[in-house]
């Protein structure tokens, strides 16, 4: 069905709502975390404490953290700088390809990707036989292109919560 690939494993209301002990409890070492809107609003350049603290936390519990982006450039250069994370940009999601190639990077295993659109993070990753958690989006200035996509997703989230496919937002 159709929509298997545009409903997520999980969904929370924020990354820092998905607990490093969750994740080593599941068995993932790896988690891949969408940049605009997931990590830090698109018009940001500072990723705020709270996510730098979940990241070292992350570390801590040995979960290697990597990042994507469609986009690129000095600003994404300098977010992973200041996270210490690797990661994919000009990812070109929905394609699966960065997503596989980031899982190879990784020494594959069970990995986590998680992100604030089903159109690009959610179908991406179920493309690439990944499992997925979706957040809510921080907000902030969209390009044209994401506000087009935030209307196919409702389409998207009404028709899998009248199947009742969707997860229920939680903490995990």
């Amino acid at each position: 069905m159709i929509l298997e690939y545009f409903n997520p494993d999980y969904r929370v209301k924020h990354l820092c709502d998905i607990s490093p002990k969750w994740l080593k409890r599941n068995g993932y070492t790896k988690v891949v975390v969408d940049i605009d809107n997931t990590l830090l609003p698109r018009d940001k350049n500072l990723v705020g404490p709270r996510v730098m603290n979940w990241l070292r936390s992350c570390r801590q519990m040995g979960i290697t953290v990597a990042l994507i982006s469609n986009n690129h450039g000095s600003r994404i250069d300098a977010i992973m700088r200041q996270t210490n994370c690797g990661g994919a940009t000009r990812a070109a999601k929905p394609m699966p390809t960065a997503f596989k190639r980031l899982v190879k990077a990784m020494g594959g295993g069970k990995v986590l990707f998680v992100g604030d659109q089903i159109m690009t993070d959610v179908l991406g990753a179920k493309l690439a036989k990944q499992k997925v958690i979706l957040c809510d989006s921080l907000g902030g200035k969209e390009l044209w292109i994401t506000r087009v996509n935030r209307k196919l997703e409702k389409f998207f989230l009404r028709r899998l919560a009248n199947n009742n496919m969707l997860p229920k937002e939680r903490v995990l």
